[in-house]
């Protein structure tokens, strides 16, 4: 039978045969796992009906519909604000059930406290995952692990085949910003530390890159994620400090940061008080960057109501973010 359900999300440039998409799916957690996050001037549940009746299924419901029509079934889709492995596995089985994919999930433990983790839903049919691991070592310990400044969530590395090539996807969530919002001694002295940290990481992300583009200066490969770029806690310069680490210095290969190639100043993919914000990204290396065929930002969460979140028969206002998403033409040798 065919959906009545009618997407919102624009799409411009051309569809390519691959698509990567990152979306912070905002605290999926296990039913068991409840936690709090800020709604308007509140703590409270995320999508909580009256009668306190559980907001799992909701989640899931809108989820599924925004990766079925929103996100129009990515071939990876890398996500962050993930409870479990198994919750994000729920995820892939209603939209399998679905759409007959055959999306499967890997989601590990992280070092956060409050338990976030990062993951890839990725659709077998179209796509096989040859290798998953988190980054480690001293220098990612440091940055990311459980006695770092703030314990935060390791990278997560997916090297996927592709119409028989391989591309590798770095899956990223840096330190936030998600703090109260007034601006006392205390408050700038937390977002100063936050950019600190979110700067160490960016240098661990980059060190594996080069590694990768050392061996292989024609990698297919992609750094990808909620990289918290917020507009507070500094200068414009100072807050992209991650950023143009990630892209790389001129002694390194570059990597290109693809969303302000389409030269919109009004673009976002998350709005704080009113102002629109990039907090995530997908930054490619050279050779990947010559198979792009579109880049664009899914428009159905950050500008519409926090009310439609309790709405389980529509895909708007799913999380707080919208996804990013980027098409690459990969079945033939350019």
């Amino acid at each position: 039978m065919k959906s009545t359900y009618h997407p919102i999300s624009k799409r411009s440039g051309s569809a390519g045969d691959m698509t990567l998409t990152t979306f912070n799916l905002y605290n999926l957690f296990p039913a068991e796992q409840e936690t709090l996050v800020r709604m308007g001037e509140e703590w409270q549940r995320p999508f909580r009906q009256a009668q306190d009746r559980p907001f799992l299924p909701i989640q899931l419901a809108k989820l599924s519909l925004a990766i079925q029509y929103e996100l129009a079934l990515p071939t990876i889709n890398a996500v962050q604000e993930v409870g479990s492995e198994a919750v994000l596995q729920q995820l892939a089985d209603s939209v399998n059930r679905a759409a007959g994919t055959g999306y499967h999930a890997i989601s590990p433990p992280t070092s956060d406290r409050r338990g976030l983790q990062i993951g890839f839903l990725y659709d077998r049919q179209r796509v096989d995952l040859l290798r998953a691991e988190q980054l480690s070592g001293v220098d990612v310990t440091a940055a990311f692990g459980p006695h770092s400044a703030n314990p935060g969530r390791e990278p997560l590395v997916g090297v996927f085949q592709v119409s028989g090539q391989d591309l590798t996807v770095i899956n990223n969530h840096f330190k936030s910003n998600y703090i109260p919002d007034e601006q006392t001694a205390k408050t700038r002295q937390v977002l100063q530390a936050n950019l600190k940290q979110r700067t160490a990481q960016a240098r661990v992300v980059r060190r594996y890159v080069n590694e990768i583009l050392a061996e292989n200066p024609a990698a297919l490969l992609a750094v990808v994620g909620d990289l918290n770029t917020s507009r507070r806690g500094g200068t414009q310069k100072d807050l992209m400090t991650p950023l143009r680490i990630l892209e790389g210095s001129p002694s390194e290969t570059r990597l290109t940061n693809l969303l302000p190639r389409k030269q919109d100043i009004h673009e976002y993919t998350f709005i704080w008080e009113g102002e629109n914000e990039i907090l995530d990204h997908i930054l490619v290396s050279p050779a990947l960057l010559e198979r792009l065929a579109g880049v664009d930002v899914l428009h159905f969460n950050a500008a519409y109501p926090e009310s439609m979140w309790l709405d389980g028969k529509t895909a708007v206002r799913c999380s707080d973010h919208d996804p990013l998403e980027a098409r690459f033409n990969l079945g033939n040798d350019t």
